[in-house]
């Protein structure tokens, strides 16, 4: 019953799923793809494509939402943080931000949303996410292809993963937000 639903189907729900979750559905469309179900590479190629629709749409939230976010974060005390030279800063160092923001997973609405706050150019937004997009889900496309049936293996250390990456995506944002707020105070 599941077979021949995706089979019929299966195709027109990879890019719709994979606006709203797509390191999970780039996972297991790669291990659905070494079943048979799907055509690796167009199913690859609708997982990105996938992937930037849900980063424009944060991006966009992001910039509609500005000033409300802004206001909640200076409500929370953030407003003194974003200094006009720690927002050039920003600005400056946001591809470095990007890759980090995509690589890590658990940061990336944060640092997508505030792209958009920051009111980056979008077609530049657009090609450095593409290119940290690109072999993100290439690797988690491989690791559902390769080692689909090793799910419990897998799902038991996806959680220590997801530790270790926010872990080390919150020391890279401190890292870049510590040197551009260095390279603003020296300007």
């Amino acid at each position: 019953m599941l077979d021949a639903f995706l089979i019929a189907h299966g195709s027109a729900l990879i890019l719709p799923l994979a606006v709203i979750e797509g390191p999970v559905v780039t996972i297991l469309t790669g291990f659905l793809s070494a079943q048979g179900y799907f055509d690796w590479f167009w199913a690859l190629c609708l997982l990105v494509c996938g992937d930037l629709i849900g980063d424009v749409i944060t991006y966009g939230i992001g910039r509609a939402g500005g000033t409300p976010l802004g206001l909640l974060g200076r409500r929370a005390g953030l407003g003194r943080v974003l200094t006009p030279e720690l927002q050039r800063g920003l600005t400056d160092n946001a591809a470095k931000m990007l890759f980090i923001g995509k690589w890590t997973h658990t940061i990336g609405c944060v640092v997508l949303i505030g792209s958009g706050m920051l009111r980056l150019p979008l077609p530049g937004f657009i090609l450095v996410n593409l290119l940290a997009t690109v072999p993100k889900s290439a690797v988690l496309f491989g690791v559902g292809y390769f080692a689909g049936d090793e799910y419990p293996l897998v799902a038991d250390h996806f959680g220590l993963a997801m530790i270790a990456l926010c872990a080390a995506g919150v020391a890279a944002v401190a890292l870049v937000l510590r040197r551009a707020e260095l390279i603003g105070a020296g300007r």
